[in-house]
């Protein structure tokens, strides 16, 4: 269904090959064979995800220029240039997720492969629904949106979990827990001015 909803938005018409029948689509498979070949040979490293797409799409964008269409006269990217004046314009993004149910901790977490992700404290002990992007995820309950965080891939299973904490998600708690600013995980990180107030809490002695 989430795939005919795609094809919908887009306005486009899929067309599948038979279950291993890889003769049926060869043209494809070689074309992604020496596309490989052409962007891939000798590519850098990269620090994340953005910045790889970025590079492929400049890449692509000069393998274009560069190299002739076969059928037609002029390069791939002059053939683009002309043939964008007849296309539709493009919608906005297809809100493409999967989405989970989750229950949030007592200490406003949600798990999700291997990782803990903080939620306002006012969910804590409840219900919300987890959507899932390639890049990020969103926790949703009630109808509305409360927070998103960037999606954490750890490829190696060697590297232990890990826990996102939005600081704001805890805010509820400081004002029933003062002391939870001088040393909590979710205030590890603050702006300047809860630094502030965190390091005169520390200054001052225990009660």
């Amino acid at each position: 269904m989430r795939f005919l909803a795609m094809t919908n938005h887009y306005v486009f018409e899929p067309e599948f090959c038979n279950p291993a029948a890889g003769w049926e689509k060869g043209q494809v498979e070689k074309n992604v064979r020496d596309s490989r070949h052409q962007m891939l040979h000798g590519m850098p490293d990269f620090l994340d995800l953005a910045a790889l797409n970025a590079w492929l799409e400049q890449r692509c964008q000069e393998l274009w220029r560069e190299t002739a269409h076969g059928t037609l006269p002029g390069t791939i990217a002059d053939l683009w240039a002309e043939e964008q004046a007849a296309l539709m314009p493009l919608p906005v993004a297809f809100d493409g997720f999967i989405e989970l149910s989750k229950r949030v901790s007592p200490t406003c977490l949600i798990s999700f492969e291997r990782n803990r992700y903080s939620v306002p404290a006012s969910f804590a002990n409840r219900p919300v629904s987890l959507r899932i992007y390639p890049d990020r995820l969103v926790v949703a309950a009630e109808g509305n949106i409360l927070c998103d965080h960037p999606r954490v891939i750890e490829r190696s299973h060697h590297l232990p979990p890990r826990t996102i904490y939005d600081w704001r998600h805890y805010l509820a708690v400081v004002q029933r827990k003062p002391g939870a600013l001088r040393n909590g995980a979710p205030f590890l990180e603050l702006p300047p001015a809860f630094r502030k107030l965190q390091d005169h809490m520390l200054r001052k002695p225990r009660r």
